[in-house]
């Protein structure tokens, strides 16, 4: 039994977990590429205690490492652990994690799930709101695809709660007079284990903080940390939790008026919403050819204007005034060769305008029409959705102009418009990533000349780095009404600014600071700037977000606390890439740091996660599903906590330690930004296109970087 306490068992149990987790995700995108629900690979990999491999080979699935866990950690507590009430924070953490693998292994035993189905008969087809007859609510069990056999639940059991929990799925209309209305239904005495965990894990941390760490005597790499988060990221933190949480959707009568001829700050009704002209023609254009302008080349309309390229909002007016003229504008833009030959169009072509697609738009829409996953087919809806896109704008019915005449009816905020068309055209990303890329280049020309100005020149472009992205966040926020933090493209600004208020929190506050630290930093600040401005900026930037997003305040401060995560994760291994470079077999400041920013990363990580499967279970009705952004989160988790604990047990020396971490900015990536590529689950929200390209060279880069810092190392020793 002594033996199963040891670290070593930990590790392995650790890299076990990992293993699972990785091969559990790649399997959930196979299984849906192959036509069958994503369900298969969860139920395979992370419900049950073997994985049947070949058919016949039996591997530990999630639940029997789950369990081989528990033991480590019963053996650990009375084998390992130290005594006292000084440790009883670390006691507390591990009664967590036991309370959490225990529970979830009995509770997924015991959980049930059904499906309830209501169909509601409406009287008046023109009133849907109007009283009809239902037929009784039945329910089935998850696996009954067919409904063979009801399950006998009853609705006043299941209104008075645990162990019910009951989650409306939202209504599916059938026809004109019928809609059904859906219901899950969970079975789940456990359901309150996450909580319990969260509850105890959080209490035993903060209790080691301040009991052990808090207390200990810092190091001055550890003072420079603890310095930069006690002062800096409370304040994020208060700003971002004071800003309104409504999203900006201004509901209008559908009734207003149409004109043409508009200012780029105009208000324009687009599926409801009030919109500025200009916010719609630059998602509009951004969805056709991927950009914000046109390039004129030579078309005739352009030359007699004599400009070379058209702004978005100009195209709209082209296109409502002159359909003629518009039509032969190479707007759309094709991604894939085949798509180009199926259609019949000119094979070197990459756009394509609306009068060459006309010929072909019948065939367009039958390809489009297709059920099936192959690439081209999707390219085909994309382009299909692109031209019924551009017919509404032609035919006026896109969107619609407030008038006037009718603006006692409609709320429009002309302020929050302009400022909206402002945020665009001062392009604040774009300036930032500039400033970033002067200081990276700055500190570079530092570490050569050694100058005070240099430095100081430096720091201040970091400062004005982060001010703008200050003022980027703050006018998003009045803009749209909200914690501007439901995208990728606004969570990669956050990250690059938290990089940049670490280095700029280290010049005002620290008197001793590691220099050489601010070139990799400023580096991987500019390299998420150019990722967010030239990758993930949509057109529109500002587009209304779905409902799912806008739905809890867990969901604002579970984004903004993962964002923590993952900034102190990629710092790390900023860091790590320096402690590396400069091998040395003692314990360093620079070590320390290293050490103290995994720390930071991991701890925000995990409670992160934790404020996001609460908000996952008021959202979807449940606190966890292994979705594979989930498993994403879980990864970085379980890899931070693997490092963690060779470090505890000394399993690797200082070399070692930093060589594995070094790996921490690729996989944080990797389950950030990879895991979006694979397309699957209920996070599809946060999908995001054409970085697959971007990710592989990063990592790539990345790996044969620290090979070569290796090697170098390896030759001086």
């Amino acid at each position: 039994m002594k033996k199963l306490a040891s670290l070593k068992v930990t590790v392995v149990l650790l890299v076990a977990f990992l293993v699972l987790t990785f091969w559990g995700t790649l399997a959930q995108a196979n299984a849906e590429a192959a036509g069958y629900p994503a369900s298969i690979a969860v139920d395979r990999f992370f419900d049950s205690y073997f994985i049947w491999a070949l058919g016949i080979v039996p591997l530990p699935a999630f639940k029997s490492i789950a369990i081989l866990a528990c033991v480590n950690l019963v053996a650990s507590m009375v084998f390992r652990m130290p005594r006292g009430w000084k440790n009883a924070g670390l006691w507390l953490m591990h009664v967590a994690l036991l309370v959490l693998l225990a529970g979830g292994v009995v509770g997924s035993e015991i959980k049930r799930e059904y499906n309830g189905f209501e169909v509601l008969f409406l009287n008046s087809v023109e009133l849907p709101d109007s009283s009809g007859t239902a037929q009784k609510l039945k329910f089935y069990a998850a696996d009954d695809s067919l409904g063979a056999e009801p399950a006998n639940l009853d609705e006043s059991v299941l209104l008075a709660g645990w162990p019910y929990y009951v989650h409306f799925r939202g209504d599916l209309p059938m026809s004109k007079d019928k809609v059904i209305s859906m219901y899950k239904v969970y079975y789940d005495p456990f359901h309150f284990v996450p909580y319990a965990f969260m509850v105890l894990f959080l209490l035993g941390a903060v209790f080691h903080y301040v009991v052990q760490v808090r207390s200990a005597r810092k190091s001055v790499a550890q003072t420079s940390a603890a310095c930069m988060g006690a002062k800096i990221v409370p304040l994020l933190a208060l700003v971002m939790f004071a800003m309104l949480m409504n999203a900006r959707a201004d509901e209008i009568p559908s009734d207003a008026l149409v004109r043409f001829s508009v200012g780029r700050d105009a208000p324009v009704i687009v599926d409801g919403v009030v919109r500025p002209f200009d916010s719609f023609a630059r998602g509009f254009l951004d969805d056709l050819s991927g950009r914000v302008t046109f390039k004129c080349g030579n078309v005739p309309y352009c030359e007699r204007l004599e400009v070379r390229k058209l702004s978005a909002e100009n195209v709209v007016r082209l296109i409502l005034n002159n359909p003629e003229e518009a039509k032969n504008l190479a707007l759309f833009k094709v991604l894939r060769s085949d798509v180009l030959e199926a259609l019949r169009l000119p094979a070197d072509s990459r756009y394509v305008s609306y009068a060459e697609l006309a010929p072909s738009r019948n065939l367009l829409e039958l390809y489009a029409s297709r059920d099936d996953s192959h690439p081209a087919t999707s390219e085909m809806k994309r382009l299909y959705a692109n031209v019924l896109q551009y017919e509404a704008v032609k035919n006026g019915t896109a969107f619609s102009i407030v008038e006037e005449s009718s603006s006692e009816s409609v709320t429009v905020d002309e302020n929050r418009l302009a400022a909206e068309v402002f945020y665009h055209k001062a392009n604040f990303a774009l300036i930032a990533f500039i400033l970033a890329f002067i200081a990276c280049l700055l500190a570079s020309l530092n570490m050569i000349f050694r100058s005070r100005k240099l430095d100081v020149a430096a720091n201040l472009a970091c400062i004005a780095t982060a001010g703008i992205l200050s003022v980027l966040f703050a006018l998003r926020t009045y803009v749209a009404a909200r914690v501007p933090l439901s995208s990728l493209y606004e969570i990669v600004l956050l990250v690059a600014m938290l990089l940049m208020a670490f280095e700029s929190g280290a010049f005002i506050f620290c008197k001793r600071r590691t220099f050489s630290l601010m070139i990799p930093v400023t580096f991987m600040a500019a390299l998420l700037l150019f990722f967010a401005k030239f990758v993930l900026e949509p057109g529109d930037t500002f587009r209304p977000i779905p409902a799912v997003l806008n739905s809890s305040v867990f969901l604002t401060i579970h984004v903004f606390t993962i964002a923590l995560g993952f900034a102190g994760m990629l710092l790390s291994g900023v860091v790590a890439h320096m402690a590396l470079f400069r091998a040395s077999s003692e314990r360093t400041p620079l070590d320390s740091l290293l050490y103290g920013t995994l720390v930071f990363g991991a701890v925000f990580t995990m409670l992160g996660t934790l404020l996001g499967g609460v908000w996952a279970d008021f959202a979807w009705g449940r606190f966890w599903g292994f979705d594979p952004k989930e498993c994403g989160a879980l990864f970085v988790i379980l890899w931070a906590m693997l490092l963690l604990h060779l470090r505890v047990g000394r399993l690797v020396d200082t070399h070692g330690f930093a060589l594995l971490n070094c790996f921490n900015v690729i996989v944080t990536f990797l389950c950030w930004f990879g895991v979006n590529l694979l397309g699957v689950g209920l996070h599809s929200y946060g999908f995001q296109g054409g970085t697959a390209m971007w990710l592989a060279i990063f990592v790539a880069v990345d790996v044969l970087l620290i090979v070569l810092i290796e090697r170098l190392v390896a030759r001086r020793s």
